[in-house]
């Protein structure tokens, strides 16, 4: 890989980035019709792009480089609440698993949304996209996706309560990626008629993918005992999609949106909270930051060699599912995860400014 091609936009030294994801960096930059591959610096392997990837294509939409969880993003919303305030934290904790489904579980009643109709035609693709979106709206899922309440460390005299959601379009956005990364295999020319149709179908996962997020925002505020407004203070960010600009077609893959003065929200790890940002609008690096800590090693490989007693140690203090998940959780522990320190010390005065930091208090996984 020639790792002075002008067209390659490094935030970390190239030693730091695993080998999976130099492959995929290598192959990205064959595309002829790459213009700039901006890479965070929580990078690590992906599918088609790694994940931390941001890619800017002439003429061409590439669902790859998009991925399966089209829409994943997350919500962060300020309470009317201050931490000495808040009722008890395992209550809370209740309340949110028995208002809103994680994991694979699903809403009992079907919900209501904007109906998929595929640009593509595909009747099959309509069929169950809706039935997955009707039953998976308000829903967390699984693997990395959470909610956390969390209070603000870095505002003196600033105790408030914050909510941060992070979860995407579900199983209907993976439907509608995988469907089109299958019938496309790489780059395709934005003006084509499956550029066009991939365009609008993945559209309509952003807006699924935000409606599900704001769904259980307002299920956690009633939680809280709280009134939920996006109206103000409100922060929405989706990191898995595609954006027609005048300069091309501009694909994040796992990475935020950080145009100037843009308010952004980086997690740490269960352990160590959310980071509150605003966008320094770096064009050198597509206005773009890390979408959190990135991972050090594979779920797999997390699972067979971290400590459960150190994930314990680590969530000491916080309300979260390691009791009664226990193992099945050690892929999301701390240890999993890149130090956020430095991940966000090569974004500082670059990329984004910190504003504020929310500890967690209560977190909830699938």
């Amino acid at each position: 890989m020639n790792i002075n091609d002008p067209r390659l936009k490094l935030t970390l030294p190239i030693e730091e980035i695993e080998e999976g994801a130099l492959a995929q960096i290598e192959s990205a930059l064959a595309l002829l019709c790459l213009k700039t591959l901006a890479i965070m610096p929580d990078v690590h392997a992906g599918y088609d792009l790694p994940i931390g990837g941001v890619a800017l294509l002439e003429d061409h939409i590439w669902p790859g480089a998009v991925g399966y969880d089209i829409g994943c993003g997350m919500c962060f919303q300020e309470s009317h609440i201050l931490a000495d305030e808040l009722p008890d934290h395992q209550e809370i904790y209740k309340r949110i698993l028995g208002m809103i489904p994680v994991g694979f579980d699903r809403q009992k009643n079907k919900m209501d949304f904007t109906k998929f109709r595929s640009a593509s035609g595909y009747a099959c693709l309509d069929y169950a996209v809706n039935e997955h979106a009707a039953q998976q709206m308000g829903t967390l899922g699984g693997g990395n996706h959470f909610i956390e309440i969390g209070v603000s460390t870095m505002l003196e005299g600033h105790t408030s309560v914050g909510v941060t959601i992070h979860s995407g379009s579900r199983r209907a956005g993976w439907l509608i990626g995988d469907f089109y990364m299958r019938m496309t295999n790489g780059p395709v020319p934005l003006n084509s008629e499956i550029g066009q149709a991939y365009l609008q179908d993945m559209n309509w996962a952003l807006d699924f993918a935000l409606a599900n997020r704001k769904h259980m925002m307002q299920r956690v505020f009633e939680a809280l005992g709280d009134n939920f407004s996006d109206k103000q203070g409100f922060v929405n960010e989706n990191h898995n999609h595609a954006v027609v600009t005048p300069e091309g077609v501009l694909h994040r893959k796992g990475a935020t949106p950080a145009e100037y003065g843009q308010v952004g929200i980086i997690p740490a790890n269960m352990r160590d909270g959310v980071y509150i940002t605003v966008g320094l609008g770096n064009k050198e690096f597509l206005s773009s930051a890390s979408h959190g800590a990135g991972r050090t090693m594979s779920r797999a490989k997390a699972s067979k060699n971290l400590s459960f007693s150190d994930f314990q140690n680590d969530m000491c203090g916080i309300v979260c599912p390691i009791e009664e998940k226990r193992e099945k959780l050690l892929d999301e522990a701390p240890g999993a995860y890149k130090n956020i320190n430095q991940v966000l010390e090569y974004q500082k005065g670059k990329l984004i400014n910190v504003v504020d930091h929310y500890s967690p208090i209560i977190v909830v996984k699938g």
